[in-house]
């Protein structure tokens, strides 16, 4: 009986230290822009959003900012019980520029397709005021 409860406490003690392992998996992507990465095919993308503005990076897999002139991206952004709306981007020092209209909502729904050396992807991404 003894023996159980050392084992249930030595458990219940290392719990909370086990439960944080693996913060630094390798792999993970790192958004180097201070915005949210998302791992892609091809390439990652990084988005962030200020107000209206919204900034899209493509980024390589191995974490440097691709050029205008190596990736083509186009862009929607959907309210919840709208239609699909084409987003104009611009280049912007490295960056993919839009102003989103979020028309009464509270969020919208972006679509961006990236394509590089002819090879396509695809990310999907929610955005809120």
């Amino acid at each position: 009986m003894k023996n159980i409860l050392i084992t249930l406490s030595t458990i219940l003690f290392l719990q909370p230290v086990l439960a944080h392992e693996g913060h630094e998996t390798p792999g993970v992507i790192k958004a180097v822009h201070g915005g949210t990465a998302l791992p892609g095919k091809e390439i990652n993308l990084e988005y962030m959003v200020s107000g209206t503005e919204l900034k899209i990076y493509p980024v390589s897999h191995e974490g440097k900012d691709l050029n205008a002139s190596q990736v083509k991206v186009s862009a929607t952004a959907k309210a919840p019980k709208g239609k699909a709306e084409n987003l104009k981007l611009e280049n912007k020092d490295g960056a993919f520029v839009t102003q989103v209209d979020f028309k009464n909502a509270y969020r919208l729904e972006v679509n961006v397709t990236t394509e590089t050396s002819g090879k396509k992807d695809s990310f999907k991404f929610q955005v809120e005021k």
